[in-house]
């Protein structure tokens, strides 16, 4: 298996993603508590779906972000 290569500007663009994310979670946050508050369990279970789906999706590209800064140290320490 090859180390990540590290790429100029791809820590930031993980980092905006991630930023981006955050926005919609907390957007389905706010849906959620709403339908918990009308008692709407079909809304209820879709909203928690999609937030799952995003907090993993955000929990993905922390992971993708590690590796780049890992291997950006490497590159470093090696030259």
């Amino acid at each position: 298996m090859n180390a990540p290569v590290f790429i100029p500007g791809a820590a930031e663009q993980c980092r905006e993603h991630i930023a981006e994310l955050a926005g919609v979670i907390g957007a389905n946050a706010e849906i959620i508590s709403r339908y918990a508050e009308l008692g709407d369990d079909v809304g209820l279970e879709y909203q928690l779906r999609r937030l799952i789906l995003h907090v993993r999706a955000a929990a993905s590209t922390f992971k993708d972000l590690a590796e780049l800064e890992n291997a950006r140290r490497a590159e470093s320490e090696a030259a």
